[in-house]
């Protein structure tokens, strides 16, 4: 794989984790706590830690030791689902509303950061471009996962 590739990945999550250290430290919050704060606040569509799991990919017991660690600290509470009593949805407190913007302007400052000196058209086709390669990724995570279900590999 091209080094400039690897790079860029390896440095856009540790300069993201580094946007975020504010919010972390104001509030005494894990990596992972924020995390799901700021997936919980962003995607409101997707409130069950499942969907957390499924589409922020991070591990099942990370989300599990961090959505009780967040009851604790009162920034969510559980609400169960009506259809489905094994389903808990999780809702945002009021008291997470402070990590939760800090959170949003670290989101922000990276963004910015990754966007400096492009013009709009330049956004709007590495947009587009990344969207074919996300299409691509899942497409092959979704043969990947099929394969592993019947005991085979890629």
């Amino acid at each position: 794989m091209h080094t400039a590739l690897l790079k860029y990945m390896t440095d856009s999550g540790k300069l993201y984790a580094q946007m975020l250290v504010p919010a972390r430290k104001a509030f005494g919050l894990t990596q992972a706590e924020l995390d799901i704060l700021l997936f919980l606040a962003n995607n409101p569509e997707y409130d069950t830690a499942s969907d957390i799991v499924a589409i922020r990919h991070l591990a099942k017991s990370n989300v599990s030791v961090g959505i009780r660690s967040l009851e604790a600290k009162g920034l969510i509470h559980r609400r169960a689902d009506g259809q489905d009593r094994r389903v808990d949805h999780l809702e945002l407190t009021a008291a997470a509303q402070a990590p939760v913007g800090l959170g949003q302007e670290g989101q922000q400052r990276f963004k910015a950061l990754l966007f400096q000196g492009f013009s709009a058209e330049d956004r709007a086709e590495l947009e587009r471009l990344m969207g074919r390669i996300q299409q691509n990724i899942s497409q092959v995570l979704d043969t990947w996962t099929d394969h592993r279900k019947e005991g085979k590999s890629l």
